[in-house]
């Protein structure tokens, strides 16, 4: 037991340090500072709006923006907010500084608010520049739409845009789909989404945002909260005017129910409002697609962009019937997804086998980009010296209108005799399969005449005489292991021996204890520990409670089990010296180290 517990201290040692280490790295990593700058993109004329700059440390000052051509109402003024988690036993501490600026802007244009700074632990952080535009709206038009809000949602209070970054196009050159909400109602849900299903086109969505965030957005002279639903990226596959079919979704928009009953001034605060159900439809959007001018190279497999290409050899010289390959490297920005491998000229000695390719490429706002390699494994089949033609690749450059084809160098290769053949074999005809020739004599065996040599094949376990003693042995060790364990589970259960087996080790440490408080001189509290350890091993050893112990008890129980009346003397005569000392004045320290003897003594020799 004792080592079990020693091994389980360990275990639990190394998980708190593995755990504080981990918590240490966690903190660094959340604790970096940042200093940003938030304010709405978008206000109308009059409107009066918050631009705050928030941090997550502590600031020793702040360097406040220059804000010209809006009204500052209010602000600086300064905030701090930190809150601490605790989920599942995780603790996460958060803290943030901000300061708000209360401004409204009087005239329509567009303006732009410099970085403020902040220093921070000796270091300076800015945050970044904001841009607000100001726009004049029709008031009697958004009063009205306030009001009619309440019983009606119309389609210019909230509609579905599909954008498309380009409007004409080339068949292989791509372009960005962008699907957005606008709304100037609440909206809490959506139901019944769809998405066009972009025939003509190869399609990925390249951002599909997990949480729909509204932002202001000036459309027309009129301030919508838009919200990004979907954005795809597209190569048209054709050529000819190709329709992006419509988007259509339900929204769940809040209004205020209408109330044709007088209201009080207290109506404004207590207002009740209805989900209604409205289905969003976007305008189909019709893409101009030019097909690519005749005349391309026979190098030509589609790839339209930018792109530059590489080559090389794994090796330049091998043996016959080794291996090398031949990579290609194409690069750069199109529709590089779809590029096809370029076809080499290869020497008609060599076998050519499936080609690799590895796609790293990636896809985003700006389309495709990146680089794509074709591996062609080689096997050389006859010795000599050989060339691979340089490996040509066109594509059609869309800025220059134009095909552009791009040419490697040209491979030499050393190929030697093959390890182990006779060189006379190099003597064959080109296209000649050499690697026939050389399997010959490992095809085809020739018929052993004589006696037949057999061998004793592999012994195997199951079955053996060494499985059976094996089956033996775990039994046997079975029967053991079940005896003991039973042996012990009785003897656990037994908790009255248990507590006296237990009795003389319990004491020692309680001595212990005593010992110490006799080093340090502790008089009162020395014989109350000596005291509770005496008395704690009797209870023990006779399996009594405290409150049943008294001292003619302990007498006949301890004669009873055959303890010389010497010894039972000598311990009835160290309770009572412990019970009087415990409220007696210091009598010196002799008393004390004998008293603390006899102790030891006394429970070494009654071993009841």
């Amino acid at each position: 037991m004792r080592y079990i517990e020693r091994f389980a201290k360990k275990v639990h040692f190394k998980r708190v340090v593995l755990f504080t280490l981990f918590f240490a790295v966690a903190s660094v990593a959340v604790a970096q500072t940042t200093f940003t700058a938030q304010a709405p993109r978008v206000v109308e004329v009059g409107e009066t709006f918050r631009l705050v700059f928030t941090s997550n440390g502590e600031p020793s000052s702040f360097n406040p923006p220059s804000i010209t051509g809006l009204d500052v109402l209010a602000g600086p003024t300064s905030s701090t907010m930190s809150s601490t988690k605790i989920i599942n036993g995780k603790r996460t501490e958060s803290f943030q500084v901000s300061y708000t600026y209360i401004l409204q802007a009087n005239k329509e244009g567009k303006y732009k608010i410099p970085s403020a700074s902040v220093v921070i632990d000796g270091k300076n952080y800015s945050s970044s520049v904001v841009n607000i535009e100001v726009v004049k709206t029709d008031s009697d038009k958004s009063k009205e739409s306030n009001e009619k809000g309440s019983a009606t949602v119309t389609n210019q209070d909230i509609f579905m845009k599909i954008s498309i970054s380009k409007g004409r196009v080339v068949t292989g050159e791509h372009f960005i789909a962008t699907i957005k909400l606008y709304t100037r109602v609440p909206v809490a849900g959506f139901e019944d989404v769809r998405f066009p299903s972009f025939n003509g086109f190869w399609s990925q969505e390249i951002e599909t945002p997990q949480n729909i965030d509204f932002i202001r957005e000036n459309v027309n002279g009129q301030i919508y909260n838009s919200a990004l639903l979907k954005k795809y990226l597209l190569l048209p596959q054709q050529s000819g005017s190709i329709t992006i079919d419509a988007a259509e979704l339900v929204c769940q928009v809040q209004i205020r129910a209408n109330n044709s009953a007088s209201r009080s001034i207290f109506d404004d605060f207590f207002d009740s409002y209805q989900t209604l159900r409205k289905r969003v439809y976007s305008s189909p959007v019709t893409v101009k697609v030019d097909p690519l001018p005749s005349g391309a190279p026979s190098s030509f497999n589609g790839a339209v962009g930018t792109f530059k290409m590489s080559g090389k050899l794994s090796k330049d010289s091998v043996n016959a019937n080794e291996a090398l390959s031949l990579i290609i490297d194409i690069h750069g920005a199109g529709n590089i997804n779809l590029i096809e491998a370029p076809k080499p000229e290869i020497p008609a000695s060599f076998e050519l086998y499936d080609t690799k390719i590895t796609d790293s490429s990636n896809k985003g706002a700006g389309g495709a980009s990146g680089s794509k390699k074709f591996e062609y494994p080689l096997i050389a089949r006859a010795p000599g010296e050989y060339s691979i033609l340089p490996v040509l690749f066109t594509y059609y450059d869309i800025a220059k209108k134009e095909y552009v084809t791009l040419s490697t160098n040209e491979f030499k290769i050393k190929v030697g005799d093959a390890t182990g053949v006779n060189s006379s074999s190099s003597g064959l005809p080109l296209g000649v399969n050499q690697q026939a020739v050389r399997s010959i004599a490992d095809d085809i065996r020739y018929i052993h005449s004589g006696r037949p040599l057999f061998k004793r094949g592999n012994v195997f376990l199951f079955g053996s005489q060494i499985y059976f003693v094996i089956l033996a042995l775990i039994f046997v060790f079975y029967l053991l292991l079940e005896k003991f364990l039973s042996k012990r589970v009785q003897r656990n259960r037994d908790v009255a021996g248990v507590r006296s087996r237990k009795a003389n080790k319990i004491a020692r440490v309680r001595l212990k204890s005593a010992g110490q408080l006799l080093n340090e001189g502790l008089y009162s509290a020395f014989y109350e520990e000596l005291h509770r350890a005496v008395l704690g091993y009797i209870s023990d050893k006779l399996n009594l409670s405290l409150s049943d112990l008294s001292r003619d008890k302990i007498e006949e129980l301890l004669i009873s089990r055959g303890v010389k009346e010497e010894n039972i003397a000598q311990l009835l005569s160290l309770i009572e010296q412990c019970e009087y000392a415990r409220y007696a004045p210091d009598l010196g320290g002799d008393n004390m180290d004998k008293n603390y003897s006899k102790a030891l003594d006394l429970i070494s020799s009654m071993e009841l």
